[in-house]
């Protein structure tokens, strides 16, 4: 069973698509298959500029190239010596833990804590 119902416009546009093709392939079925095999060149050509131009450039737009995580790849490989390991471990200086404390004062409020909630209200 369909759990989601469509639209009566949806569903009545694509009735109508499915008559006309109908029609199409009884009246003229040497039309009917240009047709077609001209909608698949159109939506392949559409797919192949989206993947090609398009979504570089958006890449571009958003500050990250496509060879951009294999040029960090290789930084990350080069062969670090010995000697520099050494100097990093006597740059790192440990900070002091430091608690926040917050200006922020509770304060109680009474009331009736007993009461029961009336749910039949929400």
């Amino acid at each position: 069973m369909f759990r989601h119902s469509y639209h009566p416009i949806v569903l009545t546009i694509i009735g109508l698509a499915v008559l006309g093709l109908l029609v199409n392939l009884v009246t003229r079925p040497g039309a009917l298959i240009t047709q077609l095999l001209v909608t698949i060149g159109i939506v392949v050509v559409m797919i192949f500029a989206f993947k090609r131009f398009i979504i570089p450039w958006l890449m571009k737009r958003q500050g990250a190239s496509p060879g951009m995580h294999a040029q960090r790849a290789q930084v990350r490989k080069a062969p670090v010596s010995f000697s520099n390991k050494k100097k990093e471990k006597r740059k790192k200086t440990t900070r002091p833990l430091v608690k926040r404390q917050s200006n922020v004062k509770l304060t109680v409020i009474e009331g009736k804590k007993n009461k029961k909630k009336n749910r039949a209200l929400f």
